[in-house]
């Protein structure tokens, strides 16, 4: 089964107002060339994606692997949330959300179920809150970070890269437990 009709779908979605950074991802990125601003560094030891806005410095969020499976279809939502300025957040997650102040790491693997869950929460927050610098890591690729933060299981975000925040749960729950840590 081929999904480049439902990649297409996503394309179509997504204004041309997305500045895509990345090193050793360009075939997961080359459909989306047409559309959005594409370039590659050429020198890296790992892969990434840095999403930002065209005009804009700061980066959204920073995707350090390469989206695949699971976290494939959060990160094309991601895309086109970015591009239209989208949060679909309750009141309440966005009040928290928008508190929020610091890095947060995301750390999941392509074949976890539930950190899609949270990279779409995450990067709603990073759209919302430019206080946010957000980073999506595939421990598999980026082990040496994985270790440092002693990842066990997926999904696990490290707030201001100190405090641990399980990622399987609810956004209301996620959202309070970060913003506990960011006042800390």
């Amino acid at each position: 089964m081929s999904y480049d009709p439902i990649v297409e779908q996503y394309i179509k979605a997504i204004k041309p107002n997305v500045r895509v950074t990345h090193c050793k991802a360009g075939d997961i990125l080359e459909p989306l060339t047409s559309t959005i601003e594409v370039t590659e560094k050429e020198e890296c030891d790992k892969p990434f994606i840095e999403v930002s806005r065209k005009g804009e410095s700061r980066n959204i969020f920073v995707y350090k692997g390469v989206p695949m499976i699971n976290e494939f279809w959060p990160f094309l939502n991601a895309l086109v949330r970015v591009s239209n300025n989208l949060v679909h957040l309750e009141d309440k997650e966005k009040e928290m959300a928008s508190q929020l102040a610091g890095n947060v790491k995301l750390f999941v693997t392509p074949d976890c179920t539930k950190c899609p869950i949270a990279a779409e929460l995450l990067y709603q927050v990073a759209i919302l809150n430019d206080k946010v610098n957000l980073e999506i890591i595939d421990s598999s690729v980026y082990d040496d970070l994985a270790n440092k933060f002693r990842v066990m299981s997926v999904p696990k975000i490290i707030v201001n890269d100190k405090t641990e925040v399980p990622g399987g749960f609810p956004p209301d729950i996620i959202l309070k437990m970060i913003l506990k840590a960011t006042q800390k």
